[in-house]
C-alpha cells in the first residue's frame, strides 16, 4: 500500500509543479483594460483630419497595479498627406489619465514630437458590451512652429 501512497504523491506533485510552471510564464494581466489595438479619427492644427490605427502593450515590470498605475509603449500609424507616418511613444497611466510622449519615427521628422494627455473611458453599448475608447488632446512644441490636436481612439481587439 506504501508504494501505492507513494506513487499518488509523485504524480500530484509532478502536476501541481507543472501547473505552476505554466502559470508562471502566463501573460500579465492588464487591470487598467488599455492594452490592445485602436481605430483613431483625430484632427491636428496643421495636418488636419487623420486617421489611424493604434497599439498599447503593457510593460509589466514597472507597472503597479495595486496602486493602479501601468506603463505602456504605443505605436500609432497614420496616414498623413498620402503617406504613413509612424510615432511611437510611451505612457504612464494612473487609474483611467494617461500621460504621453511621442515622436515621429522618421529621421526626416526630428521636431514631429509631442506630448498629450488621454482619458480612457469603459462605456456599455445597447447590448451590454464595454466600448474601451481613448479621448486624446497633444501638443506639440517644435512641428511647423508649435502645433495641438485631438484624437479618439475606439479600441477593437486586446493584444
Amino acid at each position: 500500500m506504501s508504494g501505492m501512497i507513494l506513487k499518488t504523491i509523485i504524480a500530484a506533485s509532478v502536476t501541481t509543479l507543472l501547473s505552476l510552471t505554466g502559470t508562471a510564464h502566463a501573460a500579465v494581466p492588464d487591470p487598467l483594460h488599455i492594452v490592445g489595438n485602436y481605430k483613431c479619427t483625430g484632427f491636428d492644427s496643421h495636418d488636419g483630419s487623420f486617421n489611424g490605427d493604434l497599439t498599447f502593450t503593457l510593460n509589466d515590470t514597472v507597472s503597479h497595479f495595486d496602486k493602479s498605475f501601468g506603463a505602456y509603449t504605443f505605436k500609432l500609424v497614420v496616414e498623413l498627406g498620402g503617406e504613413k507616418a509612424t510615432y511611437s511613444g510611451y505612457a504612464a497611466a494612473q487609474g483611467q489619465l494617461l500621460s504621453m510622449f511621442f515622436a515621429n519615427d522618421s529621421a526626416e521628422a526630428p521636431t514631429d514630437r509631442g506630448t498629450g494627455i488621454a482619458v480612457i473611458t469603459h462605456d456599455q453599448d445597447s447590448e451590454g458590451k464595454y466600448i474601451t475608447t481613448l479621448h486624446k488632446s497633444y501638443y506639440l512644441p517644435d512641428y511647423k512652429g508649435g502645433g495641438r490636436g485631438t484624437e479618439s481612439c475606439i479600441k477593437t481587439s486586446t493584444r
